[in-house]
Parts: structure tokens; sequence; C-alpha cells
């Protein structure tokens, strides 16, 4: 099951209480403009500091880590990070590069889950995008 992916609409006029969404993210089908703005900059380091073919085994086995997490919900479990890692094999995690990418992950996670209805795999599958 795929997910659009609408643009952002442009600003409008805010209080200064609220700072508008920047032009350049993306926001997944039904989820929080405010919650994109501040996962697209982690989704774009990731994108950015590893290479294509390795951001894209980075973001689906992240999808998956993510989906084995689901399927145990209310069982003992390792938790995502945990699955994540074992996903990606012994030899992740060797580069500043990956650490930056594997931090950025994290933070994503962490976003997300102090969001109510954020929905991870949304933005797991937004960072498959080229």
């Amino acid at each position: 099951m795929t997910h659009a992916c609408e643009p952002t609409p442009p600003p409008s006029p805010v209080s200064p209480t609220v700072s508008p969404v920047p032009s350049d993210v993306f926001v997944p089908h039904g989820e929080s403009p405010e919650v994109a703005s501040l996962v697209t900059p982690y989704l774009r380091i990731i994108r950015t500091v590893l290479p294509p073919a390795e951001a894209e085994r980075f973001f689906v086995r992240a999808l998956a880590a993510h989906e084995e997490e689901r399927r145990r919900a209310g069982s003992p479990q390792l938790g995502f990070s945990a699955y994540l890692w074992d996903g990606l094999g012994g030899s992740w995690g060797g580069s500043l590069a990956q650490i930056s990418a594997w931090e950025s992950m994290q933070a994503i996670r962490h976003l997300v889950r102090k969001a109510p209805r954020a929905d991870l795999a949304a933005y797991l599958r937004l960072g498959l995008r080229p």
C-alpha cells in the first residue's frame, strides 16, 4: 500500500507563536505539518550522508524493523533499534556517515513517538523517495 505525499500549502499569515512550514517540506498524507517540518531535516540528513543505494537499504531495513516491532506489540520484544541494527548487519556503524544516519533515525523515531497519531512508516516511505 502506498501513501500519497502532499506538498505543504504555502505559508499563510500566522500568529507570532506559530511558525510556518518550510516550502520544501513534504507531508505524508494525513500527517501533521508541524511533525513533518521537524522530521524532514533528519530524512534529508540520511539521504545526504549515505550513498543512494545504502540510504535506500537503510530505510527499507527501518521499515522492516518498524513492522517487526508492531507485529510483536504487547509481547516481550527487543524493539525498533535492535531490529534495525540486526537488519543492517555486522558491518553497519563503521563510518561517521552511518553513525549520522543512525542518530538521525533515532531522532525521527523519538519525534514520531511523541506526536499523537504520527505514522513512522509514512515517514520512512517518504525517506525512500529519491
